[in-house]
């Protein structure tokens, strides 16, 4: 495969490496359909991505339905009990079998809803074939006439599937190697928190994103810029206090600490953490925040009460779908003022939120730009450098096949 738009290996090469050396990504691979087309093989094509939480689906028959790179997929609990993840393509004309066809007058153009629920079989609601819950093709009316057509020859295409710590990932490389193994150093990390055990809100899905999901990746994970657009409401946490793992060879994972003036600081106006703290996490835990990375789609943060997790999946060169939920221990959900504490968190969060959106929209403006940089790092967002790498690492590969 050619790298697209004249760019060079030798040119990549220039932002892998640690944050003292390295200098940022050219400027056109936030941008350039050519490259997003490109970028959408070397990163996505191969790599594990999150599609959502186990406990979503906790009954034989739920599933989810989700896309991820442009493909429509299902994430089902099977009969069996194990989760697979495929296609929703149906294999006879075409149909995303979990696309709604009931639709008004005035989204009749738009890209199909998609849902989520429970049920004993998937029916393509074009022409009725029917999958079971493996995929397999188990009814097509008026076939018989059609020669040499066997049912048990059609299934829908199924994905690798890997659960970790709740979270299910999924990936188009049948062949990819586990990904667990490779995220031992996080684990570690994370243990307190007993994140398998927890439980997710139903997320909250912003479809069309506007700029490119490298600058969401960037803008969650460095910590130079909390004291300085976020000055005032993320005092409690300030740069200052920022720190980053080192990175480990062939691991997605990438992480940071965030320490906070005084334990159990939280994301809202009272600067404090509102739920109780994590069962079995550590003073020095409850006075940190984490932000991890399981790149390329996975963005977590762990304060002393809760977590939160952000799903993002490139639309387009210049745009994204953006997930988010938080997650807790199944104690705090069964907390009776739960829903109303739940509404303030958000609504503070919602206080940063606003802030880095339109930062990031002007940040894909300016990266548009003729004057473009590629600029030299801080050490408050030398993770940046880490994920460039990783990256240049697989475009390079890429490039290479």
């Amino acid at each position: 495969m050619v790298l697209p738009l004249g760019l060079t290996v030798e040119s990549l090469r220039r932002s892998r490496g640690a944050f003292e050396d390295t200098i940022g990504l050219p400027p056109e691979v936030y941008s350039a359909p050519e490259f997003h087309r490109f970028e959408m093989d070397a990163v996505f094509g191969g790599e594990w991505l999150c599609v959502g939480r186990q406990e979503q689906i906790p009954e034989p028959g739920d599933y989810l339905a989700v896309t991820r790179a442009g493909e429509p997929l299902i994430v089902v609990r099977s009969a069996d009990g194990s989760i697979r993840v495929m296609s929703a393509v149906c294999q006879h004309r075409g149909m995303c079998i979990t696309a709604s066809v009931d639709r008004t007058d005035d989204d009749m153009f738009d890209p199909p809803d998609f849902r989520s629920g429970s049920t004993r079989q998937f029916r393509c609601p074009y022409h009725y074939w029917v999958f079971d819950l493996d995929g397999q093709l188990i009814g097509a009316p008026e076939m018989s006439r059609t020669t040499d057509f066997d049912l048990a020859e059609v299934r829908l295409p199924g994905l690798a599937v890997e659960i970790w710590n709740g979270f299910v990932f999924a990936n188009f490389d049948l062949e990819a190697a586990p990904l667990g193994p490779r995220l031992a150093q996080l684990d570690a990390v994370l243990a307190n928190y007993d994140v398998a055990s927890l439980v997710t809100v139903d997320p909250v899905t912003i479809p069309d994103v506007p700029f490119n999901w490298k600058i969401m990746i960037e803008n969650f994970m460095e910590m130079y810029h909390n004291s300085r657009l976020h000055q005032g409401i993320h005092d409690f946490a300030p740069s200052s206090g920022a720190w980053y793992a080192d990175p480990v060879d062939g691991s997605p994972a990438m992480y940071g600490f965030n320490r906070t003036v005084e334990p159990d600081g939280g994301f809202n106006p009272t600067f404090k953490a509102l739920f109780p703290p994590f069962p079995g996490t550590t003073m020095e835990e409850r006075q940190r925040v984490v932000f991890a990375l399981v790149a390329p789609s996975l963005l977590m943060g762990f304060q002393s009460d809760s977590a939160f997790w952000f799903h993002v999946d490139p639309t387009g060169p210049t745009s994204h779908a953006l997930s988010m939920a938080y997650i807790f221990p199944a104690s705090t959900l069964e907390l009776a003022d739960f829903d109303e504490t739940l509404g303030a968190a958000i609504d503070g969060v919602s206080n940063f939120n606003r802030q880095d959106m339109s930062t990031n929209v002007a940040a894909q403006m300016g990266m548009r730009s003729r004057f473009a940089p590629r600029g030299r790092y801080s050490w408050q967002e030398g993770v940046l450098a880490q994920f460039n790498s990783w990256l240049v690492d697989r475009y390079e590969a890429a490039a290479e096949r």
